[in-house]
């Protein structure tokens, strides 16, 4: 494409072409215009934008936090086992899932007198929570797995029915050897 070409193709795309071409007077009143001129603005219409700016902030911060505040800590109670009136049989998966109506994996995050409170690390079956607590009774060491009782810090697993503390092999310290391994049998997935 040469220069010719190109000035052609321009004076057909402009709008103005045909218009007749401004005087040299008409030409300076209007520069002289553009350049002294000085537009006012209307100060009222600032505050109004800076006030409809700050209230969509607002709004925004407000629906943020309610779309993404965390939700309230649920928590489950549950009555530790009584005590032992016959032996144990062995636990089997098969009976822990038939049996248990909530099985979750925790840590003792508190111990106030009878009352222990496990922080949820992880629900096996039944309904989520945050937090259990279990009203801790007796000092039988066919209670729970491992040391017998709930100790602070420690990981447990634990499993109820009816809201009570299975025991005889059903929960007891996460680090009881085979505790783990029956859990994961009995709820896969």
């Amino acid at each position: 494409m040469t220069d010719n070409e190109l000035r052609a193709r321009m004076r057909q795309a402009d709008p103005a072409a045909s218009m007749a071409a401004a005087s040299p007077d008409e030409v300076t009143r209007l520069l002289e215009q553009t350049v002294t001129t000085t537009t006012v603005v209307n100060k009222r219409q600032r505050h109004y934008a800076l006030a409809a700016a700050a209230l969509i902030l607002i709004v925004a911060g407000v629906a943020g936090w309610a779309l993404t505040r965390p939700e309230a800590a649920t928590t489950v109670q549950l009555t530790g086992p009584g005590a032992i009136a016959a032996k144990c049989v062995e636990p089997s998966a098969e009976r822990l899932a038939a049996s248990a109506d909530f099985a979750f994996a925790g840590t003792v995050t508190a111990l106030t007198g009878t009352t222990v409170t496990l922080d949820v690390t992880r629900v096996y079956h039944g309904t989520a929570a945050d937090n259990v607590e279990v009203a801790q009774t007796g000092e039988t060491s066919e209670q729970l797995m491992g040391t017998g009782k709930f100790e602070s810090g420690k990981d447990y697993l634990v499993a109820s029915s009816a809201g009570a503390v299975m025991i005889c092999g059903y929960s007891g310290e996460a680090s009881t050897p085979g505790l783990s391994e029956l859990y994961a049998q009995a709820f896969p997935g």
